[in-house]
Order: C-alpha cells, then structure tokens, then sequence
C-alpha cells in the first residue's frame, strides 16, 4: 500500500507541532520526494532551516505519520 504525506511549516516554526502534516499526492513513482517552496522573502539560510525543522518531526515521530 502505497504511503504519501504532505509537511508544511514557516519560517519560525520552531515547534515539531508547529510542523502540520496531511495526506499528500501521489507522486509518478514510487519512493520519491517532492518539495514544493514559495520563498518570496525568505533567504537560502532560512529555507534550509525550515526543511532542518521538517527533518526533525520525520526523525522523531513515529513512521509513517498519521495524517
């Protein structure tokens, strides 16, 4: 069975609560990972420390995360 999720959080989302998580999309294949970004005013330091932020609530809840 197939498994998608979607992760949103905004620069200054430093709280894994403040890191929402919904069903996603299928993707054209398996097993891949899409980012989708609108960093109208948010610099490269403050986009990778959103992604940092995401990567965080992937490694400390449990797998696959309920959405």
């Amino acid at each position: 069975m197939a498994f998608e999720a979607k992760f949103t959080a905004s620069y200054g989302a430093t709280d894994r609560g403040e890191i929402a998580v919904a069903a996603g999309s299928s993707e054209a294949q398996s097993d891949t990972i899409s980012v989708n970004m609108d960093v109208t005013n948010m610099g490269k330091a403050e986009a990778i420390h959103v992604l940092g932020k995401i990567a965080d609530k992937i490694q400390s809840e449990p797998w696959p995360p309920v959405a």
